[in-house]
């Protein structure tokens, strides 16, 4: 039976854009001209303080909206703003990744800056990027205590912060980032973009590598971000265990498209449950993908047609 979804509500009107903390409407982007949208007109609007579970199949878009939010990519569309802000013409300043790039050549030396003096890790203020493609930067996975390695990035500015972070994600400020887990190096990257007051907070699939416990105290300390600091967050997520408390709204991402109305979410409902809401859209938007690529002459999976390779390979004279 299909679940039944909590009751729809329309998103915000504009005349409310004092009221958002996000306001995109009709994005679209391709990687190339000529090639299928990434976004075919996602629209996502939320008010200051919601926490959005982004929900999608893989290729749905989810991380090209995050990057757009970010500031990291731009749509012809311009009609993005972030706190009021045209992500386009005032981006974003630094975003996690790109402060690890920026300052990573200084975490191998000791500090002896005057902590008066402005650094990048001033611009972790607003909003934050949080991607899996920060562990594949060569600087994270170098030879660097962990302890220099966040204060390269400001740690000693946010003290009380960081060190209460320490404590959630369980990191020891004497790990070395190369002989750490994955896992462990995902605790850091968290602690290091969290430790800063962001007011709009990007997750793009980071908690991937976290244990239960670990990632259960880590949503509980970004409920409480949202409640107390009116902070927004969007958490794009295949991960949906234990976070039946956690979203205030659900955006369902389907192809590039949000043929959903955002959802207003209750965690009182005990008659819905996130799980099934996810499987179900999910479901369909396979459903609508394969129906497409069977209307343009394409298929994915098993074929029984014969393959390039495959003759080639049994034509091939293996005797010599």
């Amino acid at each position: 039976m299909t679940p039944s979804a909590p009751e729809t509500k329309n998103p915000p009107s504009r005349a409310a854009d004092e009221l958002l903390a996000i306001d995109c409407q009709e994005l679209y982007y391709s990687f190339q001209e000529g090639l299928e949208s990434a976004l075919n007109g996602a629209t996502l609007q939320l008010p200051r303080g919601a926490r959005c579970l982004l929900v999608g199949a893989n290729g749905a878009g989810k991380s090209t909206l995050l990057r757009i939010l970010a500031g990291k990519r731009l749509t012809k569309s311009r009609d993005c703003r972030i706190l009021g802000q045209d992500v386009f013409m005032n981006p974003p300043s630094v975003s996690d990744d790109e402060v690890t790039r920026r300052r990573g050549d200084e975490a191998t030396r000791r500090r002896g800056d005057d902590e008066d003096t402005p650094t990048d890790a001033d611009v972790i203020q607003g909003v934050v990027y949080l991607g899996t493609e920060w562990s594949s930067n060569p600087v994270v996975r170098s030879d660097i205590v962990v302890s220099d390695f966040l204060d390269s990035v400001g740690g000693y500015r946010h003290k009380a912060r960081r060190d209460r972070l320490l404590n959630i994600l369980d990191v020891d400020l004497d790990w070395h980032m190369h002989q750490i887990s994955d896992g462990e190096r995902r605790r850091v990257q968290l602690c290091m973009g969290l430790m800063g007051e962001w007011d709009v907070l990007l997750l793009d699939e980071v908690t991937v590598d976290l244990d239960v416990l670990v990632r259960s105290d880590l949503v509980n300390f970004l409920v409480e971000e949202s409640t107390v600091r009116k902070a927004t967050i969007v958490y794009a997520t295949h991960i949906f265990d234990g976070l039946r408390a956690f979203p205030t709204h659900i955006c369902h991402l389907q192809l590039g498209a949000t043929p959903t109305p955002l959802l207003t979410w209750d965690p009182a409902d005990r008659t819905t449950e996130l799980f099934d809401i996810a499987l179900e859209w999910i479901r369909t938007d396979r459903d609508l993908r394969r129906e497409k690529e069977r209307a343009a002459g394409r298929a994915r999976g098993a074929r029984e047609e014969t393959r390039d390779a495959k003759t080639f390979f049994e034509k091939y004279d293996y005797s010599h």
